[in-house]
């Protein structure tokens, strides 16, 4: 019963659930933030003709992704390895936030390594 306090407790103070939006929210917005970066760096790379700026940019987005992910997976093991039940409260709630995190790490890391194989292979001078 202490160990259900312990985690409920966390799950209560701000650090806590800042640490639960974290899990849920990185992934999509690594995402979209390199997604917008590249679009922007396209005419930087034609311009030197290299991709450098744009393997950085999804370099750095699969990390914030995979962060998300990471955090999403001590979370859940924290509040004890079960999927969200139906009771209320702060426990089936943060089980969920970080089911989602870890759903949304997998979908958008996979869309970031998609974007990225592109710029492997095509040269960013074709996109202008």
């Amino acid at each position: 019963m202490a160990d259900a306090t312990e985690r409920t407790e966390h799950l209560r103070r701000g650090r806590g659930i800042a640490v639960l939006w974290f899990a849920v929210l990185a992934a999509p917005l690594a995402w979209m933030l390199g997604l917008n970066a590249e679009y922007g760096l396209v005419r930087v790379a034609c311009a030197k003709n290299s991709n450098l700026a744009l393997h950085l940019v999804s370099l750095a987005t699969l990390v914030i992704a995979l962060a998300g992910g990471w955090v999403a997976w001590r979370e859940w093991k924290r509040t004890g390895r079960e999927g969200p039940g139906e009771d209320g409260g702060p426990l089936p709630r943060s089980r969920m936030m970080v089911v989602m995190g870890l759903m949304a790490s997998a979908l958008f890391s996979l869309a970031i390594v998609t974007q990225w194989v592109a710029s492997l292979f095509f040269n960013p001078c074709m996109a202008i």
